[in-house]
């Protein structure tokens, strides 16, 4: 069958227009080939919020914004896919998605068995967006700073009077000789870096004197002990009673000595007797003469006959 040229044009006609229906509804955020519930939230300001506005559950969209309405509040009407069930008391809240500032609705569910109807009036709430809570942190900090700075400004006002070019000059000084003493400790560090060495032998022989210490710590008590016995028993010595009799003895030695220096007694007078001396000097020397002409002649002193005859001298 043949179709009329004014058919097929009306044809294209219907279908574009159907089209063009579908895609503004559908921008707008109504779906035409699904079944929606709607469910209505009031606002005292809705805060740019547009229709076509996402609706979220947990962070999953469930449904579009379709309409905005303005009385003695803002009316917002959601259309919520049938599959979605809201229990009563859910709050629909007013959200920013990003620090541009877009913003949607979040469903906070509870846990009421009860769900509500197409047609039902969600309560509203609206969240503090980001930009505001920022504003609510960085105020006082704001206050906080006008006020440091005040003061700081007071301060340098203060160190401006007090910093004159006396002081100026004082203070470069002071910084010259700081970076002076810095040469002097920076040459004494690179000092100790090359006796570095000398230093780690001597921690070294220090460590090892305390470890023969630790090792002999027994043998040292040992000393200690008799060293603590030898001056216990020195204290119970009678050292008072000897030294009184040294004393006593050195006293009649020295009786004695003056006693034979002046010519008392037998000692005395064998002492101080000079011709007493020179007597037995020469009884000695007859003596020795004696034992010589005994050595030589030993018959005229000595007369032994086996047979009973004497013999002559010689």
């Amino acid at each position: 069958m043949k179709i009329a040229k004014e058919v097929r044009i009306g044809l294209v006609v219907a279908i574009a227009i159907l089209v063009f229906f579908t895609g503004f509804y559908f921008l707008k955020g109504s779906n035409l080939f699904s079944g929606e519930n709607n469910f209505y939230a009031d606002y005292d300001n809705v805060q740019g919020l547009t229709p076509s506005a996402v609706v979220q559950i947990k962070g999953v969209n469930v449904g579009k914004v379709t309409d905005i309405n303005l009385d003695s509040k803002v009316r917002v009407t959601l259309a919520i896919d049938k599959k979605v069930h809201i229990p009563v008391g859910t709050k629909a809240e007013l959200i920013s998605l990003d620090l541009l500032g877009t913003k949607a609705i979040r469903l906070d569910l509870t846990n009421s068995s009860e769900y509500a109807k197409n047609g039902d009036v969600l309560p509203a709430a609206v969240e503090s967006g980001i930009i505001d809570n920022i504003s609510s942190e960085i105020s006082p900090l704001v206050t906080d700073v006008r006020a440091t700075v005040a003061m700081l400004d007071s301060v340098l006002t203060g160190i401006n009077g007090i910093v004159n070019k006396q002081t100026q000059e004082n203070i470069a000084g002071s910084i010259a000789s700081l970076n002076e003493t810095m040469h002097h400790f920076s040459s004494l560090s690179n000092r100790l870096d090359k006796e570095s060495e000398q230093i780690a032998g001597i921690v070294d022989n220090a460590n090892s004197i305390t470890t023969n210490l630790k090792d002999n710590n027994e043998h040292i008590s040992n000393i200690l002990k008799n060293a603590e016995a030898t001056t216990d028993q020195l204290s119970k010595a009678p050292i008072e009673q000897t030294v009184k009799n040294l004393q006593s003895t050195s006293d009649q030695l020295n009786t004695l000595m003056a006693k034979i220096n002046n010519g008392e007694g037998s000692a005395g007078m064998l002492v101080n007797d000079k011709q007493l001396y020179n007597e037995l000097t020469q009884a000695l020397a007859k003596m020795k003469e004696l034992m010589a002409d005994l050595k030589s002649h030993p018959s005229r002193y000595i007369n032994v006959s086996v047979f009973g005859k004497k013999q002559k001298d010689k």
